[in-house]
């Protein structure tokens, strides 16, 4: 009696830890997707530029690693453009969308998280109305986010090529 007794107690404790376990989950994976759909919804109503102005309206949506590499970048651009004032800078507005074509709008996917971290996809839309794009332009970017205090931040981009933001930072300070 004890044996059948102590086997539905820890049954029904898995069964209960299994569901919470899934819940908090699908929670997270559901900040995530809408910490960057935050910062779309942002970042589409405030065109910018590549600097301090555009940088630092976002700085609250980037990791401190994140927020040190814009910092460090735009410290070496300004260097930079003076030294060689007809050059372009290494970044051409705010590098967290396709500048060549100017998408409609944008479609974020589930997010697959662990504890810390998670990766969103971010689908651009098309028309062809859009700048150099033809219908059926599909360009992607996965967002990779870390939780800091709680709260899912942006740490990196991957672009659909497969280079991402932070080697374009590491490319950049090699530019003297």
């Amino acid at each position: 009696m004890r044996k059948i007794l102590l086997f539905i107690f820890i049954s029904t404790s898995f069964l209960f830890t299994s569901n919470e376990t899934f819940a908090q989950n699908r929670t997270e994976k559901s900040r995530a997707v809408e910490a960057v759909k935050v910062f779309y919804r942002f970042h589409f109503s405030h065109k910018d530029a590549f600097d301090e102005r555009g940088v630092s309206r976002r700085r609250r949506l980037f990791t401190p690693k994140l927020r040190q590499l814009f910092d460090a970048e735009l410290k070496r651009q300004k260097i930079y453009l003076k030294k060689y004032p007809d050059n372009k800078p290494y970044f051409e507005g705010l590098p967290f969308e396709p500048i060549e074509f100017c998408p409609n709008d944008y479609r974020v996917g589930a997010a697959q998280t662990t504890r810390q971290t998670a990766t969103a996809k971010v689908n651009f839309v098309y028309s062809k109305s859009s700048c150099d794009a033809s219908d059926g332009t599909k360009i992607s970017y996965k967002i990779l986010l870390s939780k800091i205090t709680g709260k899912w931040l942006i740490n990196d981009v991957i672009y659909d090529d497969g280079s991402t933001l932070t080697k374009a930072f590491s490319e950049a300070q090699k530019i003297k």
